[in-house]
């Protein structure tokens, strides 16, 4: 392969290379807002049951509505720890010192300097590529439990309502 068609590769890996930086940072920006509503949610749920215990009220929840706001509490922490595993540092592949010192100690050609580069920013896209799929599928199970959980509240208050 020539200079020339290494160097567009190049830059063509570089760009896919941030796009998935720009993937990570929205997996990780998405992660915390799903942790900010499941927290704003499970604090309603448990005002709700709060409410339920205090005698001064006339809300009862009915017994068939108490395994509906448990299954949520669950789910509602099932969807935070996913959350929160969108934002943990995982080791992306990177070029580290030593890789760099002993390809200038080897006095490459442009040409093959370009290809060294080239193959470096290729490992580096494989690496995010898949680091960035385990954050997404975090994010799916957590926006997923979320959304199991507000179902099961919608579920429990239609039962304390029309119990």
């Amino acid at each position: 392969m020539d200079d020339s068609g290494v160097s567009v590769l190049d830059a063509f890996i570089k760009d896919a290379l941030t796009a998935q930086d720009q993937r990570k940072a929205s997996f990780e920006q998405r992660g915390l807002a799903v942790i900010t509503t499941s927290g704003a949610l499970a604090t309603l749920l448990l005002a709700l049951a709060a409410l339920s215990t205090t005698k001064q009220t006339t809300l009862v929840l009915p017994g068939s509505a108490k395994p509906w706001l448990i299954a949520a509490l669950i789910l509602f922490f099932v969807s935070a720890v996913a959350a929160l595993g969108t934002n943990v540092p995982l080791r992306y592949q990177t070029a580290t010192p030593s890789e760099i010192k002993k390809q200038l100690d080897a006095n490459l050609t442009t040409a093959a300097a370009v290809e060294v580069v080239a193959y470096t920013h290729y490992k580096e896209l494989k690496s995010a590529r898949c680091k960035n799929s385990i954050k997404g599928w975090l994010l799916v199970a957590a926006l997923a439990a979320e959304a199991a959980a507000v179902g099961c509240i919608a579920f429990a208050v239609g039962l304390t309502l029309g119990g």
